[in-house]
């Protein structure tokens, strides 16, 4: 009976122990990678090898599988749509991505296609916004090429309270990126990350370049609907196809979402042109789309402006007086040569230069005879100070004299006063051995 008891904890114990092996395997402790946290509820992962829309989708309108992609818009003047079936209970960081492409038709167009990120009540009422919902509380990311802009994926929030008005869609838009995405063969990939820990970041990406990122944006936990819908609008001859190729949703932040934002895509700019009253002359100033419209100066053009100014400052010409500079160097090394060549002269001096019967004013001019490349260093020195003095006058008159000339004329400074010192030491050293040398003549 004992041997058969032990028998049974055995088993038992190889059986859990096997069990608990295999989940390890399947999903190890602490596993943080991108395929971990994927939600295959909420994903469209591989429909390349599906033969059917997965059961936990909905497809809507002329919406079809064909050829392992989703067909939204399969002919002129079509809808389609394709959303979640189970919400989405947010409550901490989230990763959705949606692949997709347009063929068949290029230029402007009052089609487009919507991802959306919305509460759970809100789907699928009310299809007029892009065979989507007109009254929302969530987040919708509108890719079309009809606003003033061009093509273009923007940003549109509303909180549930009244339905979006169409005719003020573009104006309300909280932000936007340039995008080329019509009539390409090549899909992309528009990621939406939300980071709770970091201060509730939104970060918008298209193919691993950053579109838009804002911390304003808070989603309220509860449950939430994943959907995409589109239409081609009802331009004669517009067979423009909408078509998905994957959809997936992350538990968290994936790998991808932090790419650093080093690529940028294009933002919108506008160019506004403003006419003086007085002199009623034109002016065309380029302005980005989010720019106030109320003032004539922003402080954004106002930053412009200055920058534009550092650069001409950097830009000026200071050949002039690097050359200077240079021959401030050339004088100084010149200048320690003969210091050399006079330290080495007296300390080899012999007394038999002193010859009996020479006057003072003999030795005097001898020594300035001696010397006088040493002492026409001063001149040259003066003369140099001089000129710098006059180009820097000349330089304010021209409105020139910036960060760069005084940057230069302390190093100039820094040059000159070691100069100047070793000069007056020298001048007192040379007074000295000068009087030696007088007395020891006149001995």
């Amino acid at each position: 009976m004992l041997k058969t008891m032990n028998s049974t904890v055995l088993l038992t114990f190889f059986i859990v122990f096997a069990a608990w092996t295999g989940l390890l395997e399947a999903h190890p402790l602490g596993d943080t990678s991108d395929a971990s946290k994927l939600s295959s509820d909420h994903s469209l992962p591989d429909i390349i090898n599906s033969r059917k829309v997965p059961s936990n989708w909905q497809t809507g309108e002329q919406a079809s599988l064909e050829e392992g992609r989703i067909v939204l818009t399969s002919k002129p003047n079509s809808k389609g749509s394709l959303w979640s079936k189970q919400g989405f209970d947010l409550k901490d960081s989230f990763t959705m991505e949606w692949t997709f492409r347009s063929v068949g038709y290029s230029g402007k167009t009052d089609g487009g296609i919507s991802f959306w990120f919305v509460q759970d009540s809100n789907v699928p009422r009310n299809k007029q916004l892009y065979n989507g919902p007109i009254n929302y509380d969530g987040l919708e990311l509108l890719v079309d090429n009809n606003g003033p802009l061009g093509p273009t994926l923007r940003g549109q929030l509303n909180d549930g309270q009244k339905p979006v008005d169409k005719a003020k869609l573009y104006e309300q838009s909280f932000a936007s990126c340039l995008m080329g995405y019509q009539d390409s063969s090549v899909p992309s990939t528009i990621r939406v990350t939300y980071d709770m820990e970091d201060n509730n970041l939104l970060k918008v990406q298209v193919d691993n370049r950053v579109c838009f990122q804002t911390r304003k944006v808070r989603f309220p936990t509860g449950s939430y609907r994943i959907g995409v819908t589109a239409q081609n609008g009802a331009i004669s001859n517009n067979a423009e196809s909408f078509e998905i190729f994957k959809m997936q949703l992350f538990n968290g932040v994936i790998e991808d979402s932090l790419i650093p934002n080093v690529n940028a895509m294009g933002q919108p700019k506008m160019i506004t042109k403003y006419i003086d009253q007085k002199t009623g002359k034109e002016k065309l100033i380029e302005k980005t789309a989010f720019d106030a419209d109320k003032d004539k100066i922003s402080n954004n053009e106002l930053y412009r402006k200055l920058d534009r100014v550092e650069g001409k400052i950097l830009a000026n010409d200071i050949n002039s007086l690097e050359t200077k500079l240079n021959d401030v160097i050339k004088v100084q090394e010149e200048l320690l040569t003969f210091m050399t060549t006079l330290t080495k002269h007296f300390s080899t001096k012999q007394p038999a230069n002193g010859e009996k019967g020479m006057s003072t004013d003999d030795v005097i001019a001898e020594d300035k005879e001696e010397f006088k490349d040493l002492l026409s260093l001063n001149e040259k020195l003066e003369k140099m100070l001089v000129e710098q003095e006059k180009y820097r006058e000349a330089a304010k008159r021209h409105g020139q004299d910036g960060p760069q000339v005084d940057e230069i004329a302390r190093k100039l400074m820094i040059w000159l006063l070691p100069l100047i010192f070793i000069m007056l030491i020298m001048a007192y050293y040379t007074f000295k051995i000068r009087q030696e040398i007088i007395k020891t003549k006149l001995l």
